[in-house]
């Protein structure tokens, strides 16, 4: 297949050229336009902002043939894309199927921009041939390194795409959540593929709650978007499956405002929704008229390693005395004490 003397899109077939251990072909805009994105691709739509300026200035010098390099991906034997944790098949993919390694970004400018597409005669397209998601990995990824601006949640980004999960909350959809991810895990010594995998119905869980108004990830106190809350609360969705009171919890958390703060600090009495928006807010300085440190001395909200299992300590103890009792409060000046939650991850194996 690997010689295959032609490139089929759409209806029309274009012959290939071969060079070396490469395959080119010569194809149509119009026709590029409607080759799907590979399925690890990132969101490229999110990226046409930022690069159109310098497409816009190939254009504006003359020098647009420098646009028109492209890369695809041509199957050449069927596979299946299969799950390495639950041995599912996420998709199946049949010869002659293509997809866009490389120009995706330039593919949504065209789409926007119509009247340069149409200043383009044509396309190169380098092919390269796939039987497997190896493959796919393989060819995909050297086209976005970091040198190409491939970072982590863009990684993040085309792993949702893969798995077809289209987040409602934007920090899900942008891939914003890796230190979180990171945190979470099991997985010592994972990587970003291993951790998703590991965690991935924990995120739609946490992506779709609650159903309305504010979320995690716009949470009606700002302090609340937080990488360490993040990674506590898929912990907790972990190792709390289908807990009704967890779900509530974070519905909670999500819409606590500063006036609940206050008045909880006000009557003394606090639940464990508001002890960590407090802590967060930096509130809990306000305990007594000596304090000078909050319960957490300063961590709450830090992503420095370092801060991981004092916070997680902290987050993991106060959701899971929600979880035992949605109603059970503790007196502001003295009921939060280090010792309830120091090494809570530890002795409860977490």
């Amino acid at each position: 297949m690997t010689n295959t003397q032609s490139l089929t899109i759409g209806q029309t077939a274009y012959p290939t050229v071969r060079v070396g251990d490469h395959s080119f072909a010569n194809i149509s805009v119009a026709d590029f336009l409607e080759v799907p994105p590979a399925p690890i691709q990132r969101n490229s739509e999110r990226r046409v902002s930022k690069m159109k300026p310098i497409f816009d200035e190939a254009y504006a010098a003359n020098q647009r043939a420098s646009l028109t390099e492209v890369v695809l991906g041509l199957i050449s034997d069927d596979f299946d894309d299969i799950d390495v944790e639950t041995g599912t098949v996420i998709a199946s993919y049949k010869v002659g199927e293509v997809f866009i390694l490389d120009g995706n970004t330039r593919r949504f400018y065209w789409k926007l921009n119509p009247e340069r597409a149409k200043q383009l005669a044509s396309l190169t397209a380098k092919i390269h041939f796939l039987s497997s998601m190896e493959d796919m990995k393989f060819a995909y990824y050297p086209y976005n390194s970091k040198e190409s601006v491939e970072k982590a949640g863009e990684i993040l980004q085309g792993l949702a795409r893969r798995y077809n999960w289209q987040p409602k909350q934007p920090m899900f959809q942008n891939g914003g959540y890796k230190t979180a991810l990171d945190w979470a895990s099991s997985i010592d010594d994972g990587d970003v593929h291993q951790r998703f995998n590991e965690l991935f119905e924990e995120l739609k869980l946490l992506d779709s709650i609650p159903k309305s108004g504010h979320t995690i990830s716009q949470p009606a106190m700002k302090c609340l978007k937080s990488q360490p809350i993040m990674a506590a609360l898929l912990i907790a969705l972990k190792t709390n499956k289908n807990n009704l009171n967890l779900y509530d919890f974070v519905e909670r958390l999500c819409n606590i405002t500063e006036d609940d703060c206050k008045k909880a600090i006000a009557n003394d009495t606090v639940n464990p929704v508001e002890v960590i928006a407090i802590e967060w807010k930096g509130w809990s300085t306000m305990r007594g008229n000596n304090t000078t440190t909050t319960w957490l001395n300063g961590l709450a909200g830090t992503t420095k390693f370092a801060s991981r299992e004092p916070q997680l300590d902290f987050l993991l103890y106060w959701i899971s005395e929600y979880i035992k009792n949605p109603k059970c409060t503790n007196n502001f000046n003295k009921g939060v004490k280090k010792t309830y939650w120091e090494d809570f991850m530890k002795d409860n194996a977490v």
